[in-house]
């Protein structure tokens, strides 16, 4: 940014800075392809998605399934995303996801991380 340019948050939902062990696999467009599960890390969260570090599995607009624990709860917090980019920061693989389906009481959990 060049001085006197404003910067505009544009997202939506507060995230939190938190590190989680994340496992992940791509859910297969057809039943031919087996889904490998991945493990990697959260980088932020919200309750609009999560980023994670880790293997790069499928393509921006693929789905893929989540689990991960918290603090908060017992159990692990279970979701569906969309995978909405994917590159490398500071040497890193990346991807950003936005959540399709998450349950209410994981909303929740979710909300207050990132208060």
């Amino acid at each position: 940014m060049t001085e006197g340019e404003l910067y505009i948050e544009k997202r939506k939902h507060k995230r939190a800075y938190a590190t989680y062990a994340v496992k992940y696999k791509l859910m297969p467009r057809e039943n031919t392809m087996e889904a490998v599960k991945k493990e990697g890390f959260s980088k932020d969260i919200s309750t609009g998605g999560l980023r994670i570090e880790g293997e790069l599995i499928g393509n921006s607009g693929d789905i893929i399934k989540i689990e991960f624990k918290t603090e908060n709860k017992d159990n692990p917090i279970t979701a569906f995303a969309e995978i909405k980019w994917q590159k490398e920061i500071d040497g890193a693989p990346q991807f950003g996801l936005e959540f399709l389906a998450l349950k209410e009481e994981d909303k929740e959990i979710i909300e207050k991380l990132s208060k």
